[in-house]
């Protein structure tokens, strides 16, 4: 499912299988023979000629090869695109050959960023909302604690998130509390065993 481009030391191509040809709008007999440049953004192709000789020459490769973080392909129609990529080398018959696997994970990076701009629209909501909010994991952390509950407990966000939530209930309530919440996990239903106070 991967895409999988081999090139000899001269950076041509000699294998571009079925997934390449997908990924970059392709045919394998356009691409073989050619330079693996064509497929690579101008800006990053000087320093992805060098990652390739400096590879060669040494058999150690970074994470990424040519920015920090995910790595730039281009399409044959122009398009740019980012990729996972991992490299390796043979050598047989006294020739040197690297191959690359790459993957295309424009769909996830849509999905990250749509999360990001979620949270942090979440975050916004949460952080002007007029009620206390509170979040926990399941050893009842605290992991969110707003501005509103900061002035309910007159304690701010720093010093309550990582403490229990116990520590804002009162003592004679706690044990039914951390029960309602394990069975709130195990139901998913909240009615009936949560300690009420009065005034």
């Amino acid at each position: 499912m991967d895409a999988i481009i081999s090139v000899n030391e001269e950076q041509r191509i000699v294998v571009f299988n079925a997934a390449a040809e997908v990924m970059f709008r392709c045919p394998a007999h356009e691409a073989v023979g050619k330079p693996l440049d064509r497929f690579i953004p101008p800006r990053f192709r000087s320093v992805h000629t060098h990652h390739i000789e400096a590879f060669g020459r040494t058999g150690v490769t970074s994470r990424s090869m040519w920015t920090p973080g995910t790595l730039v392909g281009l399409r044959a129609d122009g398009e740019e695109f980012p990729i996972e990529a991992t490299i390796s080398q043979v050598e047989t018959g006294g020739q040197r050959f690297f191959t690359v696997i790459l993957r295309d994970v424009t769909e996830r990076k849509r999905a990250e960023e749509v999360l990001r701009e979620t949270e942090a629209k979440l975050g916004g909501i949460i952080g002007s909302a007029m009620d206390a909010i509170i979040s926990v994991n399941e050893a009842q952390e605290i992991v969110v604690f707003n501005a509103a509950a900061e002035g309910i407990f007159g304690c701010p966000a720093a010093e309550a998130i990582g403490t229990s939530i116990h520590h804002f209930l009162p003592e004679r309530f706690r044990a039914a509390h951390q029960h309602h919440i394990r069975s709130f996990g195990e139901t998913g239903s909240s009615a009936g065993t949560r300690p009420r106070s009065r005034a």
